[in-house]
């Protein structure tokens, strides 16, 4: 298993938190899922790739900027431009 921690800045409000929320449990054994605002962190078996989660909380309607796991950076994404706040 590991544990990412998956920065989203447009996810802002309790009710993108819960959008966000509900689309990551939809990841097969995923477990340990948190959000709070701009942040969401969650277990996921080893075999999940890390552009499936992205590709989840994108159709969702959010995007991720930075995804780490044990402080060891995934995935660092700064091109913000044409991304505005969800919330």
């Amino acid at each position: 298993m590991k544990t990412l921690k998956i920065q989203i800045p447009n996810m802002q409000s309790s009710h993108c938190q819960m959008r966000v929320n509900n689309a990551l449990s939809t990841i097969s054994d995923a477990s340990s899922i948190t959000t709070k605002p701009g942040e969401a962190s969650l277990t996921l078996p080893i075999e999940t790739s890390v552009l499936d989660v992205i590709t989840i909380i994108e159709k969702a309607g959010y995007y991720v900027t930075d995804i780490s796991e044990d402080d060891m950076n995934l995935f660092h994404h700064t091109e913000t431009e044409n991304k505005h706040a969800h919330c």
